[in-house]
């Protein structure tokens, strides 16, 4: 059991090390957000912008059609959340893109057709900061 032990507390370790620590943010490069869209997954599914203009350039990578909203999270379930813009649908193929001007804050993004987002198409965009020029 003792050298049973020290593999254990380790081998413990690493698996606590790997929850809970929160979505891993990819952070934008100049504004423009660049995402593929497959069947029921949007890549990257968290995102970190600073805030003001913001663009979403999404490729549609998957067999059925996708689009792309940005929406706030919603407070309280049933609440209809504010939808700031969103792209067109986008079959195959296609790539769609949407401007939206946001502040800082934590936003929704998702996929409306369907009940895609029910499916897991859907991530976070985290706002930051003074407002981009």
């Amino acid at each position: 059991m003792r050298r049973l032990f020290p593999a254990l507390t380790a081998g413990l370790a690493a698996a606590l090390a790997g929850c809970g620590g929160g979505p891993d943010y990819v952070h934008d490069r100049d504004g423009v957000l660049r995402l593929d869209l497959t069947e029921y997954r949007l890549d990257p599914q968290d995102l970190t912008v600073r805030a003001g203009r913001i663009r979403v350039i999404a490729t549609n990578k998957g067999r059925l059609t996708h689009n792309v909203a940005v929406q706030e999270i919603k407070e309280e379930e049933g609440d209809q959340p504010t939808e700031y813009a969103r792209t067109d649908t986008a079959q195959p193929g296609d790539r769609v893109a949407l401007n939206v001007t946001l502040g800082p804050g934590k936003y929704q993004l998702l996929c409306t057709i369907g009940n895609h987002d029910d499916l897991g198409q859907y991530g976070e965009l985290k706002v930051t900061g003074e407002e981009r020029r």
